[in-house]
């Protein structure tokens, strides 16, 4: 039997789940998703049908769990969640998770379990100081990674980045997640064509490149300036949108060069490695670090 640990991503829409072996840190063994019914407001319910999928998989022994869910944790309860999962707040995710796997639970934020995890097996390997990773999807995501541990704070939130202002094409000033995020992106292009096209419909179109070429430039050079202020190492784009190449990266580093001091233009602007399966290999990377 192969040590490993279960590992969970709870999404707004999704419950995705399998099993990581120690021996093999970036496989994923047994995966599946479970919808998330959030707006029902039954994803513990549904996280635990994920979880018992997950224990059903054969030749492993789960010693841990790792678990990456939205909203801000501490202590593997959820204190503050946005609108992703109405009624989030206050729901004991890791007690669920260790109740019924009989496990010891490492659980965070989804974005900082994916930093911890593509920090020290991904596109992080090799950076030092502070490396910040933005999380471009259906909204956006941030964390900081400081000398290889998760920057901590009083509440758990270091990285927020979804309010973030910055300019977007027309050089109106807007939060970053209305502008970069890929809801945000395929409806500032709609607007203009008149369209109801989905950011997957839209990439590759021409007349597409003014507004994703405006809008990432415009967030690169807000988040220059905190390459300025945090002195960073570097900066990692992830996500559903970041994970898109350089028709996301390329503008977005543009910018970010714009808006730093001379000294710091050449911080490396990098895209995440983990692929498809970073969410559940980055929570069972960092239920080890933690100890679970």
């Amino acid at each position: 039997m192969r040590p490993a640990s279960l590992a969970v991503d709870i999404g707004g829409t999704k419950i995705a789940y399998g099993i990581v072996p120690d021996d093999a840190p970036d496989t994923v063994l047994g995966e599946g998703r479970v919808p998330s019914l959030a707006r029902e407001g039954r994803t513990l319910d549904q996280l635990a049908v994920a979880v018992e999928r997950a224990l059903d998989t054969p030749g492993v022994d789960i010693v841990r769990a790792g678990v990456g869910c939205p909203g801000v944790v501490r202590d593997g309860e959820i204190t503050y969640n946005g609108d992703t999962v109405p009624g989030w707040a206050g729901s004991d995710v890791a007690g669920t998770v260790e109740r019924l796997a009989g496990v010891p639970v490492a659980c965070h934020n989804d974005v900082r379990v994916w930093a911890f995890g593509e920090h020290r097996l991904g596109a992080g390997q090799g950076t030092s100081g502070r490396v910040y990773y933005l999380s471009l999807g259906t909204g956006v995501g941030g964390a900081i990674v400081d000398t290889h541990g998760l920057l901590p704070g009083p509440t758990g939130s270091a990285g927020e980045s979804a309010n973030l202002v910055c300019a977007d094409l027309d050089g109106r000033a807007v939060r970053c997640e209305d502008a970069v995020s890929g809801p945000g992106l395929a409806r500032y292009y709609n607007e203009r064509a008149g369209a109801d096209l989905t950011l997957p419909e839209i990439i590759g179109r021409h007349d597409a490149a003014a507004v994703i070429d405006g809008n990432l430039s415009g967030f690169g050079y807000a988040v220059g300036a905190l390459v300025t202020l945090l002195d960073l190492s570097a900066v990692v784009l992830g996500g559903g949108v970041g994970s898109l190449g350089e028709i996301i990266r390329e503008p977005f580093a543009r910018g970010l060069r714009a808006g730093t001091l001379a000294i710091q233009a050449d911080v490396p602007v990098l895209t995440t490695t983990l692929g498809p399966a970073a969410p559940l290999i980055a929570a069972a990377e960092y239920a080890r670090a933690e100890g679970a």
